[in-house]
């Protein structure tokens, strides 16, 4: 029996296993452009979140190639390369968009 797998087979178990970490991802990156970045156009929101997901896919892939650590991958309905891939993604994605994560504040100077 051969135990391989295609190109296209493995990205769809990846977006499948990543949906948790993915959909998380999205709300995430929503809430900081429209809480925090006024005023935004859907268009570039839109754009920032499929940019995201793509380069969060293709860091999940990597991760998932080359996991060195002797644990399970999936903890409960989370993969754990996807969390790592969205952690890095959207704020380095954030960053690319000019989009302020968190607010500066005024300091006083003493």
């Amino acid at each position: 029996m051969d135990n391989s797998i295609d190109f296209f087979g493995f990205l769809e178990l990846a977006i499948y296993l990543g949906s948790i970490a993915f959909i998380a991802g999205i709300i995430f990156q929503t809430f900081i452009v429209v809480k925090y970045n006024k005023p935004f156009t859907w268009g570039k929101l839109t754009l920032l979140l499929i940019a995201t997901r793509v380069i969060s896919l293709a860091l999940t892939i990597l991760i998932w190639k080359y996991w060195p650590f002797n644990f399970e991958m999936m903890q409960g309905p989370v993969l754990i390369p996807s969390v790592i891939a969205e952690l890095i993604a959207c704020p380095v994605m954030l960053k690319l968009f000019k989009h302020e994560i968190f607010k500066k504040t005024d300091r006083i100077i003493t």
